[in-house]
């Protein structure tokens, strides 16, 4: 065994018993308080009999005009569905209880007292709140086991699909508590939670569940189209293939782990300090997902046929614009710069340039935003040429594919320099979020309302009146239109000017954003300065307050003491 093989052997070992022996305070609390719950058996006791109740009777429904194997599947396709929204339904409800009861109940306070970091209490927070869940999940597994002996489903499929409802398990408390770590009511923490956990549910276990089974389908003939738990299926009957590594094992890291990890960064800076760093770990997440999220949307144009690359090179664009115009509403929440408290810490651990650029303050989060979608666009862009350079006309497909990325990076300045013009004149993160987004409302549908009340749409001037709508993001999709007919290239002139336009605001507002955001640290630190004169001056009173005193009372004793008399002259 090599020295590197033995140091990492080590390390490992050392990980594991530090792990064993002492394991994260909050999750040992949180666990010996739920172990004192009389209920918490009890719920879990009458959960698997209502589950094992209601898979026999739809068993023996289906059992009737049937055949065994396909009796274990609709059993299989019932069980994981049920269990699918158990786990996004109780596991955020039971994570909105872990912050934000400790808030309302006054003992949050003492959680803080204890010294424990932000990173500390989420862990804790999540492994009791996932323990819970997966308590949940173990009792529901002799049930789950029933569909595997009827047939029809294999135990790969079995064992798989009780592996995607932990993960699933996981996302959904992490959920929870992310949304927690924000609300002071445990209430409306509750309430919140639940109302977005039914929407997400909904939407994910239909479009992602019954939705992508279509096109699974297509790929792997062996599995069916319509059934919502369709992927532990093809684990076990595609054949494995490139298409199997990036479609069954890459993407399904990438969909849970960048979720996982935005949620648990967005529950630590809910839990730091308004004067600590609460941005760092969230833009390392943006670094990383966003060529990761630009790579994804620039695979399908690898994968699709050659008369449909155009259309996944422009999808991909508009996906990858759709989830940095998110971000930039996520980072509106940045302050306007480093604290002193953040400034010190920087200077003691001598932080470097990217240390501190992915700290806190606006400015600096602009030129990172800026800098991440540059690099992100370049992946389905430089993906979509590439595929079309063996394509008919390959040099208009690329002019189109360029004139879509021209408008969405130009667009997408202009909403970071708004947004941070935004942020650096509003009080609040709030109220700026709230701005740009009737800003960006109106710019998408305003053009069009107005071309309609105007009659452009029935206009004899035909299609050329629609360059009213050219400030519409929505407008680049007619340019592409007009690139593709004779006599129409005034709107994709339009469509250009509009870019160049929204860019040219975008570096206005970055400008003005910067010159108010330096004003105001500079009023700050004068103020602070002048905080530190007052104190200094006060201090230095109290110091000549305090000796002048001393120096009182070293002279009143040697004043009080009466001179000695001489002595008397002996005769000799």
């Amino acid at each position: 065994m090599s020295a590197q093989t033995g140091t990492a052997t080590a390390a490992g070992t050392s990980r594991l018993r530090r792990l064993l022996d002492d394991p994260n305070p909050i999750w040992i609390r949180e666990l010996r308080q739920s172990a004192r719950l009389v209920r918490t058996p009890i719920i879990l006791c009458v959960l698997s009999i209502l589950a094992t109740l209601a898979i026999a009777s739809i068993g023996g429904l289906v059992s009737i005009n049937e055949s065994p194997a396909t009796t274990g599947y609709v059993l299989f396709q019932v069980f994981f569905s049920l269990a699918y929204f158990v786990v996004t339904f109780v596991g955020p409800a039971v994570a909105a209880n872990a912050i934000a009861s400790e808030r309302e109940g006054r003992t949050w306070e003492a959680v803080i007292l204890t010294g424990l970091r932000p990173e500390v209490i989420a862990r804790g927070k999540f492994l009791a709140a996932y323990t819970s869940i997966s308590m949940y999940v173990v009792m529901l597994a002799p049930v789950g086991a029933l569909p595997f002996l009827f047939g029809g489903v294999t135990a790969t499929e079995t064992i798989v699909a009780f592996g995607f409802l932990f993960l699933i398990a996981g996302l959904a408390v992490a959920f929870g508590l992310a949304v927690s770590s924000k609300m002071n009511s445990l209430r409306a923490a509750l309430v919140v939670t639940l109302i977005c956990a039914v929407i997400v549910s909904l939407n994910v276990y239909g479009w992602l569940g019954v939705g992508l089974s279509i096109p699974a389908h297509h790929a792997w003939s062996g599995v069916p189209d319509g059934p919502p738990i369709w992927l532990p299926t093809a684990y076990a009957r595609a054949p494995f293939d490139l298409t199997y590594v990036l479609c069954l094992i890459l993407l399904p890291i990438v969909a849970t782990a960048l979720p996982a990890w935005f949620l648990y960064e967005v529950t630590i800076a809910n839990l730091t300090s308004i004067t600590d760093d609460r941005s760092t770990g969230l833009k390392r997440w943006f670094l990383v997902s966003a060529p990761v999220f630009a790579l994804c949307t620039a695979a399908p144009v690898a994968a699709v046929d050659a008369y449909d690359e155009l259309e996944a090179a422009v999808a991909g664009i508009c996906v990858l614009l759709v989830f940095l115009m998110i971000s930039v509403y996520l980072f509106l929440g940045d302050s306007l710069g480093p604290s002193r408290r953040v400034r010190l810490h920087w200077d003691r651990q001598g932080a470097g340039r990217l240390r501190r650029l992915l700290g806190p303050g606006i400015l600096g989060t602009s030129v990172m935003q800026l800098g991440g979608a540059a690099v992100a666009f370049l992946m389905p862009v430089a993906a979509g040429i590439v595929a079309l350079m063996n394509n008919a006309s390959p040099k208009l497909k690329i002019l189109q594919i360029l004139i879509v990325v021209l408008y969405a990076g130009s667009f997408y300045l202009f909403s970071v320099g708004f947004g941070a013009f935004l942020r650096a004149r509003s009080s609040t993160a709030l109220l700026s979020r709230v701005l740009l987004l009737a800003v960006h409302f109106l710019v998408a549908v305003g053009p069009w309302i107005v071309a309609a009340i105007a009659g452009i749409f029935a206009s004899p001037s035909g299609r050329s009146a629609l360059i009213v709508a050219a400030p519409s993001p929505l407008y680049v999709f007619v340019a592409l239109g007009a690139m593709e007919t004779s006599g129409e290239e005034m709107l994709v002139v339009a469509s250009v000017v509009a870019s160049a336009v929204w860019g040219l605001l975008g570096i206005m507002f970055l400008t003005l954003a910067r010159s108010r955001v330096m004003r105001v640290i500079a009023a700050h630190e004068a103020a602070l300065g002048e905080s530190d004169r007052i104190l200094a001056e006060e201090d230095a009173a109290a110091v000549r307050v305090m000796e002048d005193a001393a120096a009182a009372a070293a002279a009143q004793p040697a004043a009080a003491v009466p001179p000695a008399e001489p002595e008397p002259a002996v005769a000799g």
